[in-house]
């Protein structure tokens, strides 16, 4: 039969026996917005399908039998002309046993059931993958998730993908010096043994399709000729434990030297491997400088001798946890920007991290870009520390003489923003931090307009600047209590954050500042 070329060719075509069966699969194929057509089952027709040379055939019919005899028939009359193509068959819920048998012998690519179509993304997964545009959909599926305020689930699934990469990655490394080490064998028995015998320890943690895979490798190794001093030597540098510790610099940093940002140094502790090489990897292509570790007392130990601009910190590190690495920190006055690193499990520990000094914090998984935007602000906008270490009994943050202004009613409203806001960290649930956010503001407003009065009465030189301060946190909090009607734990956490570094800023710097003016000036409202 005379070979035959199609000026159209459609990604999908569908074959049905009866149209009302394979309605909602239509509809489902129709939202991916694919090239696809639809023949009722004729044996006329067949001719136009082949000339069409689609990329999915779709065959649905009363039963699974007749479905085989017509993709059989079709496959015998037009043998010398069918294009390659992926075949899937459409099936009703009954007849699983008989379709994945069909599949299992190669005869069909796949199938999905249709009739009643109660896994409609199913068939839509089967037709990305057979079409093989299933990048193109997941950026978009992901974009979705996060729209709809699954933004976890997002950084969870993106998290996984990049873990299988790096798993995936890791295997092959292995098959590649495997397959160098058996290069120099001599012996074929014993290079035979001994692969097998290194299979045999990691191959029980692989899935099926690896293991068969360094099987394959294993047999083809056995007709290679090695130095067993050459694969023993290839082993052990492969098996070696891994240096704890890893200094990474991009090149492309160090090639840049009008780059401000090349000059930034990121540590980041964490103590699981698979976690450590996905951020390492994430860094490896900025233009940070960056250290990796996994202990915690390492990660004192480094701080101190590599110097970095912010620190990202796991929890869960095995001798110091990150929280306590954080309280060494701040007890030797280190001002370092540290964003916390925690499962979702461990997120109440951020109740006693915060009156530490957060710059922020991340939630394992985090995505890629989430946690590049929490480092980036944390470099450009230090956050401010208190220095001191949150009373022992409660984790609060206690107002110290030290940080008095001088004026005895600003420090009374002072201690009572301290209190207020250590109220606000213990709070649970959106009724009670809603409750208390609202007096906290009205109670804030109160103390701006005392503070500007003041500033009047003084003459204070930076009033207006100082207001406009004020104006703008208004306006912030504003914002802040439209946050709360969405209450949950993160937006309990960020507005914990918020305050935090609000009143290290508000009162050991800016108060500070009308607080030397008005002692220049020896104001009697003010004393040492």
């Amino acid at each position: 039969m005379k070979h035959m070329i199609s000026a159209n060719q459609p990604d999908v075509v569908m074959i049905y026996q009866d149209k009302d069966s394979v309605e909602s699969a239509i509809e489902q194929i129709m939202s991916l917005e694919l090239n696809f057509k639809t023949y009722k089952f004729d044996t006329n027709t067949l001719h136009d399908i082949v000339e069409m040379k689609p990329k999915v055939v779709l065959l649905s019919s009363n039963n699974v039998k007749s479905t085989i005899e017509f993709y059989i028939e079709y496959l015998e009359e037009y043998e010398q002309n069918i294009a390659p193509h992926s075949a899937i068959l459409l099936i009703n819920n009954r007849e699983t046993a008989c379709a994945y048998l069909a599949c299992e012998n190669g005869l069909f690519d796949n199938y999905a059931i249709i009739n009643p179509l109660n896994e409609p993304f199913r068939l839509k997964l089967v037709l990305l993958h057979e079409l093989k545009i299933i990048e193109s959909h997941k950026n978009n599926s992901i974009e979705r998730l996060i729209e709809g305020g699954e933004e976890q689930l997002a950084s969870c699934i993106e998290h996984g993908v990049a873990l299988k990469r790096s798993f995936q990655h890791q295997v092959q490394k292995c098959e590649n010096n495997i397959v160098e080490a058996a290069n120099k064998l001599e012996d074929a028995g014993k290079t035979k043994a001994a692969l097998q015998n290194i299979a045999g320890i990691s191959l029980n943690e692989m899935n099926d399709s690896v293991s068969q895979s360094i099987d394959s490798i294993v047999e083809q190794l056995i007709e290679l000729k090695i130095n067993n001093q050459s694969l023993k030597q290839n082993i052990e540098s492969y098996h070696a434990p891994k240096r704890k510790s890893a200094l990474g610099v991009n090149p492309k940093a160090l090639s840049d030297e009008h780059s401000k940002s090349a000059s930034y140094k990121i540590l980041i502790a964490e103590p699981s491997d698979l976690f450590s090489r996905v951020i390492e990897e994430i860094f490896a292509e900025t233009v940070f400088k960056y250290l990796l570790v996994n202990r915690g007392r390492e990660a004192i130990s480094q701080i101190e001798a590599f110097k970095p601009d912010v620190v990202l910190l796991a929890y869960d590190l095995p001798d110091v946890s990150g929280l306590d690495v954080t309280r060494h920190l701040r007890k030797i006055e280190n001002n370092v920007p540290v964003i916390a690193y925690t499962h979702e499990r461990d997120k109440s520990v951020l109740k006693q991290w915060i009156p530490l000094g957060l710059s922020g914090y991340l939630v394992k998984p985090s995505k890629k870009s989430a946690i590049l935007k929490s480092v980036a602000k944390a470099v450009k906008e230090p956050a401010h520390v208190i220095h001191q270490q949150p009373d022992p009994a409660t984790g609060d943050i206690r107002w110290l003489p030290e940080y008095s202004v001088g004026n005895h009613e600003i420090d009374e409203q002072h201690k009572m923003l301290f209190s207020m806001i250590n109220e606000f960290f213990h709070q649970e649930g959106k009724s009670a931090a809603l409750a208390l956010f609202q007096s906290l503001s009205a109670y804030i407003d109160l103390h701006f307009d005392c503070e500007e009065n003041l500033l009047r009465q003084i003459n204070y030189p930076n009033t207006t600047e100082h207001v406009k301060k004020h104006d703008e946190l208004r306006k912030k909090f504003l914002l802040i209590q439209e946050k709360l009607e969405d209450y949950d734990a993160d937006v309990h956490h960020k507005i914990g954050i918020f305050l935090y570094n609000w009143l290290a800023k508000h009162i050991l710097k800016a108060d500070m500042e009308f607080r030397e003016y008005a002692l220049s000036i020896e104001e009697s409202s003010f004393v040492i």
